[in-house]
């Protein structure tokens, strides 16, 4: 059996490109087995379906309140509409669902392997997935938002079965205590952490991967802005994490493995970097 096994859940975005970074950088350079957990009308034809070892496939949906009605109680739905707004009530509701449908459904394929990469469909790897030992949990740094980045995790399996279990926490939260706390994704995945000490266990590492968006992809939250220089259909969702993601790629192993696709990401990065130093001069002239 492999030491590590990848995670995506959610809606299959991100397109072709971004799967088949996924494909170069982490599952061929890991020699990892991939789990795909999604709606089960997805496209068969798709790439990312086809490369996958485990297809982990569920009715869709058309309100995800009731998953919680049917596992849990009225009160983790009373609790996930303090973030409405913010994101945890528009995409959050499901993202943390498909966490403890994964939690209920299979976990004895999960407990196979060592290290578990929990991510999302619409990550682009900019570079190779680092390796790693221990008993930790390694997060990339950045992209917070007052809580702690949720895009992408590696999880010992030690402590898989807690990581999945944010449903439950959130069933045990008084809604009326959270009145004043800014909930979205970020803070509640936190604030589970916290509660069940894993925080302790976590390690920042850099980022090697960003957020991205096939041109046609539906989202119930953050639209892209911004599209690669000769890729329209490859679209950037967070600029920063772009920069942060593409200023770490190795550029001898770029020049060595010369794609297209990356060239066209180097490109964009002195675009949007060259943009956002501008920016910051019109600003500063006009104090």
């Amino acid at each position: 059996m492999k030491d590590y096994l990848v995670i995506l859940t959610g809606l299959p975005r991100g397109g072709e490109k971004s799967w088949k970074s996924l494909e170069k950088n982490v599952i061929q350079h890991l020699n990892a087995d991939l789990a795909i957990c999604t709606e089960n009308n997805i496209d068969k034809s798709l790439y990312i379906y086809r490369i996958a070892n485990y297809r982990w496939l569920f009715p869709e949906r058309e309100n995800w309140t009731d998953y919680y009605l049917e596992n849990y109680s009225h009160n983790a739905i009373e609790v996930l509409k303090k973030g409405k707004g913010a994101g945890l009530w528009e995409s959050g509701v499901i993202h943390l669902a498909l966490k403890d449908y994964i939690l209920k459904n299979h976990l004895e394929i999960i407990n196979n392997y060592i290290y578990i990469i929990y991510a999302r469909f619409d990550q682009f790897y900019t570079h190779k997935h680092p390796f790693f030992s221990g008993k930790n949990i390694w997060i990339p740094k950045g992209e917070d938002y007052f809580g702690i980045n949720d895009r992408h995790a590696i999880v010992n399996v030690a402590y898989i079965k807690e990581y999945l279990s944010i449903c439950k926490y959130i069933d045990t939260l008084n809604p009326e205590s959270l009145k004043n706390t800014y909930l979205n994704c970020e803070t509640i995945y936190k604030m589970h952490l916290d509660s069940s000490l894993l925080s302790k266990k976590i390690i920042r590492i850099n980022r090697f991967q960003f957020t991205s968006s096939s041109k046609n992809d539906f989202t119930r939250w953050r639209v892209p802005k911004y599209s690669f220089i000769f890729n329209k259909n490859l679209q950037i969702k967070y600029p920063d994490e772009f920069i942060d993601s593409v200023k770490r790629v190795n550029l001898i192993d770029f020049l060595r493995e010369f794609d297209l696709t990356y060239l066209d990401m180097i490109l964009t990065y002195y675009f949007l970097s060259l943009r956002r130093k501008l920016g910051s001069i019109k600003s500063f002239l006009r104090r």
